[in-house]
């Protein structure tokens, strides 16, 4: 039976010859597909950004910036009531111009169109377009452990995340973090010798190999399928400390900034000016401007200190998942170093990509503190927007007064999955998040008024009581605190999979995580990717 107070409350929808009609126009628009990742993974339209109902008030005023920006959300289509229902959460946020799209993914297909599998992939096709286009030398696995072997003269470079490299790595490589190679090009010229460079599969070490190439580096290829290709022809990798970190020198520093300068005006980017900057994050703050001011340091540089309203995204990440962090591909995207070299490299890869806006801040976090300009340490993690609405609307349980009554209790857990079997209260039950509100309706009076709501810290399961006042559904509890609050009480937790979250594909299992067979299916997937493009 149709939700009538849903469909009353619900901006109206959008056709599919109008979705086409918003995307082929090419001003400011935003498609989010608001199913659980896992789900959207499996199926989506070409360009959506993963937005689950779960992350939608946490991550919206970063996404979409401006109020009266065109967003179209779309879910799975027939009875999933979630693209409505995710419209009227940001209707009430103040978004403007929000339509779900009718039919949703099921509509799209029987209309004669494909829907693209997989994470991130306009990012990952134009890297393997990069691949065939600029003809980007590469070295299988077995050639380089022979080069190892004999002891020829080589340097390899693993261009992922620290984070990544200290989890394991190809033996002897160096860490060459993304788009620090452009301060590193000139002193991989100086050394002399061949240069390998290697992510966890393919995009990011095809970019880094090409990037090195413009750079003026001779010889470098990219290990042909990162680690997932290094472990499938049967080598270990080491996880160990490793060979440590490149440092440019300062001359090296100096002649990437000047080169990746050079090859990203050429592409199209542009240098911003600080006075002209502080007025784009003024009217991003106004909600009147879609500006993504993206810090493309590492993680720890950028904790440190940052420019407040920036956000962390390494150079390298902000390639490979550009798709997540710029949905408005006709926004302002503002690129910010501790000088401008990384940023440089990120933005012509970016113009590459076909964003019609990059900028580069003028010298970079440098500039802006000897301008006057502030800085704010940490993550910059904002709370979610309308927070102090929902928590308005939410009634909460302290664990103190909950656990004597706990065994007469409906606990039901409205994180991801993955949290659920990694901590919980005793009993619960996993709701997925973007359900609840289908859930609970089916739930009697007397069963709804004995229900407390949980998550890992109690801002999920807060927003979610916050759904369901808004649908009618009165009587349910929060745990304040969530599970964590609980725990600190020193109350029992339990944990592992259950029946309901053993195969609950809400989300995305890395390849590098799924095996053999996992890594090999996902190779082969991104090596057809050009064929099968849509167009």
């Amino acid at each position: 039976m149709p939700n009538t107070r849903l469909m009353q409350t619900s901006p109206s929808p959008i056709s599919l010859p109008d979705l086409v009609a918003l995307r082929e126009g090419g001003g400011e628009f935003a498609l989010f597909d608001v199913r659980e990742a896992g789900e959207a993974h499996r199926g989506h339209i070409h360009g959506a950004t993963f937005l689950p109902r779960r992350q939608l008030e946490l991550r919206i005023a970063g996404l979409v910036p401006r109020l009266d920006t065109p967003i179209v959300v779309c879910d799975g289509g027939r009875r999933d009531t979630r693209a409505a229902r995710a419209a009227q959460s940001l209707a009430g946020l103040g978004y403007t111009n929000v339509r779900a799209l009718a039919g949703g993914t099921r509509g799209w297909q029987e209309s004669g169109r494909a829907l693209s599998e997989g994470s991130n992939v306009p990012s990952k096709l134009f890297g393997e377009e990069v691949h065939e286009s600029d003809n980007v030398p590469r070295i299988p696995a077995k050639e380089l452990a022979r080069w190892q072997a004999e002891g020829r003269p080589h340097l390899v470079c693993d261009i992922r995340s620290p984070e990544e490299y200290a989890r394991s790595h190809i033996p002897g490589a160096r860490g060459a973090y993304g788009t620090d190679l452009a301060l590193l090009a000139a002193d991989l010229r100086a050394a002399g010798k061949p240069v390998v460079v290697h992510c966890s599969g393919r995009t990011r070490s095809i970019i880094a190999c090409q990037g090195l190439r413009a750079l003026g580096v001779p010889e470098v290829y990219a290990l042909e399928n990162g680690t997932m290709g290094w472990q499938l022809a049967g080598l270990e990798l080491e996880r160990d400390a490793g060979a440590g970190v490149l440092v440019p020198s300062t001359e090296s520093a100096s002649d990437g900034e000047r080169a990746a300068r050079a090859l990203a005006l050429a592409a199209g980017a542009r240098t911003l000016g600080l006075e002209a900057f502080a007025g784009w994050m003024r009217e991003r703050a106004k909600r009147q401007a879609n500006v993504y001011p993206i810090d493309v340091r590492q993680v720890a540089e950028y904790v440190e200190g940052h420019v407040p309203g920036s956000i962390a995204v390494p150079g390298g990440l902000a390639l490979q998942r550009a798709d997540e962090f710029v949905p408005v591909r006709a926004g302002r995207i503002v690129l910010i170093d501790r000088r401008e070299a990384r940023a440089w490299l990120a933005a012509y890869w970016l113009c590459r990509m076909g964003f019609a806006h990059v900028q580069v801040l003028e010298g970079g976090i440098e500039a802006w503190v000897k301008g006057g300009g502030t800085l704010e340490p940490g993550r910059g993690r904002t709370r979610p927007a309308g927070w102090e609405g929902v928590q308005r609307i939410a009634s909460y349980v302290t664990p103190g007064d909950l656990q004597p009554q706990i065994r007469n209790t409906l606990l039901l857990n409205v994180d991801t999955s993955r949290q659920f079997a990694k901590a919980r209260l005793p009993g619960s039950s996993w709701v997925r998040y973007g359900d609840l509100e289908d859930h609970m309706a089916g739930v009697p009076g007397p069963d709804r008024a004995r229900t407390v709501l949980t998550c890992r810290d109690g801002t999920l399961s807060t927003l979610a009581a916050a759904n369901l006042a808004r649908e009618g559904i009165a009587g349910v509890r929060v745990l304040a605190g969530g599970v964590g609050g609980w725990r600190g009480a020193g109350y029992e937790i339990e944990s592992g999979e259950d029946a309901a979250t053993r195969d609950a594909g809400d989300l995305v299992v890395q390849p590098y995580d799924s095996g053999r067979e996992g890594m090999q299916r996902y190779l082969d997937w991104e090596q057809k990717l050009t064929a099968q493009a849509p167009h």
